[in-house]
């Protein structure tokens, strides 16, 4: 086949005529002519060899891991293998948990407040910590003991579910406290 174009810098694996210096290796192919198979192959065979399979199927074929006796080359398309890599490479670099963010305000509705933990409920489960923000603005921030009500109403809510990783935090016209999973 053609031979693709290679980003300088990147670590990629070699192909075709880059491949060098083994008598034997270990190649794993999918077998292209019964549609039956869907899994992999894999079969010992002379480097020479495996580049004539390759040739002959029209694909190319790519140094997996030279490090193994014998190495293992796999008979691929390059671009659809090097997109494949980049995707499970993606998805192997999210993160576990994150932090969820909760806002409320000193007036909330008895009814709001539910549905607020019901979601941080749902986070909570699914892994995440919950960072709950109490709002507080004007005469709010002046009676800061009576304007926290709302905030220990949404923590004893979660109390089947979550616990308070410390007490509520003042910051600015701001208070805030972290839930995390109990266990």
């Amino acid at each position: 086949m053609a031979k693709p174009k290679r980003k300088i810098g990147v670590e990629e694996p070699r192909i075709n005529d880059e491949i060098r210096g083994y008598n034997d290796v270990r190649v794993v192919y999918k077998q292209h002519n019964d549609r039956e198979t869907d899994g992999d192959f894999t079969e010992v065979m002379s480097l020479y060899d495996a580049r004539r399979r390759a040739e002959r199927l029209e694909l190319d074929l790519i140094e997996i891991n030279p490090k193994a006796n014998p190495p293992i080359l796999r008979i691929a398309n390059y671009s659809k293998y090097l997109y494949e890599r980049k995707k499970a490479m993606k998805n192997n670099t999210k993160p576990k948990n994150e932090t969820k963010e909760i806002q409320l305000s000193v007036n909330i509705s008895e009814h709001d407040l539910e549905v607020k933990a019901k979601k941080a409920a749902e986070f909570i489960r699914g892994g995440d910590k919950v960072k709950v923000v109490l709002r507080m603005r004007g005469r709010e921030l002046s009676r800061r003991d009576i304007s926290k009500k709302s905030l220990f109403m949404f923590v004893d809510l979660l109390s089947d579910v979550a616990i308070a990783e410390s007490m509520p935090k003042d910051e600015g016209n701001k208070c805030i406290i972290y839930l995390k999973k109990k266990k």
